[in-house]
């Protein structure tokens, strides 16, 4: 009577595993990458565009994304100290006229206060 070795198929169920878990890992960690270019993208949008892309994200995006180092980032500019302040122009108060910085700073210096006095 001729016994055939029997084979254990135990080793091959474990790599199996370890495979099937390593690439649903990766597919993850790429959906992840995904997910945090296209709100980096959004965050170099106009403010209004970005709204309407994060009006619609569930709030437990903020759980698994890094928003605040993007936000950062996104909104440092490119501003150093020493560097001339980019020319803009806003209405006066009372609606009469348009004031430009660089008219402005042409004729005396310009102190520039963001803040609130509340």
């Amino acid at each position: 009577m001729t016994t055939s070795p029997s084979i254990s198929t135990a080793p091959i169920q474990k790599g199996r595993w370890k495979k099937i878990t390593a690439t649903i890992l990766a597919a993850i960690f790429v959906l992840w990458v995904g997910l945090v270019t296209f709100i980096w993208r959004a965050m170099h949008k106009s403010p209004e565009e970005f709204a309407r892309v994060m009006s619609h994200m569930p709030w437990e995006i903020f759980l698994v994304v890094p928003f605040e180092t993007l936000w950062t980032r996104a909104r440092a500019g490119s501003l150093n100290i020493g560097d001339p302040a980019p020319d803009f122009s806003l209405l006066k108060l009372d609606k009469t006229a348009t004031i430009h910085l660089s008219e402005v700073n042409k004729t005396q210096p310009v102190v520039m206060v963001f803040g609130s006095y509340t």
